[in-house]
């Protein structure tokens, strides 16, 4: 009882020197003509966090408002007409709520291993990788593949049985508030370095492919949602003196489709593109990466929160891919072996036709530059119930759900080398 009483102690603590987010909303409005919908794309140039950005006519659109901002909001919607619900009364309440579980499960597993049913830092995360080092040296192994801003090392994670094989790449948390991607990822990679040689499907991926995790690819980020902002989506990179407000948004940061439809060039924005593409060192050490394997890499994964999606480019117009045919024939496999763990729906389709209009992401530029037929963002739970602020409860499930869907998207893919 005093260890779970110290932690709760903790919650209070540390939630004094964060971000206060007591009363922050997240409203939702479904624009039904295109007045509305071009008044909110054009929210997306001022700081307004969007959880759900404005897509299409008759698509939800969900953003946070702060208190004392909602009266003011609610008249610019009511002048285009726009009605709007409450999704969420009270951020911060939610977020004080997810403290409090991660600490208790602490307490509660304190001295046992490592927790995969939670969330955790990004030390705790390079200190697991430092293990799986340690524990599997002939499978696996640790790269540091470059330096943020705040000097933080950006660690992959490489799982082979052999050299020069086909190559599946994983970017993770590239928005630093999505917190279950970089924990979907580890759990992951776990399956992959302790099952190998004891389960056969497993054994055979490993045999057949080289993995490759970077299983937080925006570290500074990552470390202020936990010890500062737990809403922060972008980089930590300070912009110019006088621009009021710092952060790139890495996921708009790629060559490909660079400052088009789906991007700002607003640095307050949440998805400011930064002053060129590639500006960014998380950006360049992806880059680096991907033209030091060589053409090696046959499957590339970008995983983000939230929607429920499994998507391919483009992000940046509504073209298809020349390859889309087989694209979306083998994605269509992984989403029905998701579904059929809990029946958990997902959408699938490009991402410029589905979810939004998003340029110069990763998932664009590893299939356009770098030659990735199999380059997918998929968009894990939820769909707008808990959105960034998905329970610990929930981590095993989705792990679960996206790990089945993507073992069934290996094997076809398999057959193709």
């Amino acid at each position: 009882m005093k260890t779970v009483l110290a932690a709760l102690m903790l919650v209070a603590a540390v939630a004094a020197a964060k971000v206060d987010y007591a009363g922050h909303m997240v409203i939702r409005t479904t624009p039904t003509n295109d007045v509305q919908l071009n008044l909110l794309r054009r929210m997306q140039d001022t700081a307004i966090d969007f959880w759900q950005a404005p897509t299409f006519v008759g698509r939800a659109v969900d953003f946070r408002v702060e208190p004392q901002s909602y009266s003011e909001m609610a008249r610019t919607l009511d002048a285009v007409h726009l009605t709007h619900d409450i999704l969420h009364s009270d951020i911060g309440q939610m977020i004080d709520n997810e403290q409090q579980q991660i600490l208790l499960r602490r307490a509660l597993r304190a001295g046992k291993a490592f927790d995969f049913e939670n969330y955790h830092t990004y030390e705790e995360i390079v200190g697991l990788v430092d293990q799986w080092v340690m524990d599997k040296p002939g499978l696996v192994s640790k790269s540091v593949i470059g330096t943020t801003y705040e000097r933080r090392d950006i660690v992959m994670t490489t799982i082979r049985s052999g050299l020069n094989k086909p190559v599946f790449f994983f970017d993770c948390g590239i928005h630093a508030r999505e917190w279950i991607s970089p924990a979907t990822c580890i759990w992951i990679m776990n399956e992959l370095i302790y099952k190998y040689g004891n389960d056969a499907e497993i054994t055979s991926f490993v045999d057949a492919f080289e993995w490759k995790f970077i299983p937080s690819i925006n570290p500074d980020g990552f470390a202020y949602t936990w010890s500062t902002g737990r809403l922060w989506r972008k980089n930590r990179n300070p912009l110019p003196l006088g621009t009021p407000c710092d952060g790139v948004d890495i996921n708009r940061n790629f060559a490909v489709g660079f400052g088009g439809s789906g991007a700002s060039g607003s640095t307050c924005s949440e998805i400011y593109y930064g002053k060129g593409a590639f500006s960014e060192l998380e950006s360049q050490a992806v880059r680096d990466v991907l033209a030091s394997l060589q053409g090696r890499v046959k499957a590339a994964i970008s995983m983000h929160s939230f929607s429920q999606l499994w998507l391919a480019p483009y992000g940046y117009n509504t073209q298809y891919p020349s390859n889309y045919t087989e694209m979306y024939r083998v994605m269509e496999i992984g989403v029905n072996a998701l579904t059929a763990t809990y029946g958990t729906v997902y959408e699938y389709g490009t991402t410029g036709t589905l979810l939004y209009f998003a340029s110069g992401v990763t998932t664009d530029y590893y299939y356009d530059a770098a030659q990735i037929v199999y380059s997918y963002t998929i968009e894990v739970r939820d769909t707008g119930v808990y959105g960034f602020e998905l329970p610990p409860d929930q981590i095993l499930p989705t792990a679960t759900e996206t790990w089945n869907g993507l073992k069934a998207f290996t094997a076809e893919i398999m057959k193709t080398l």
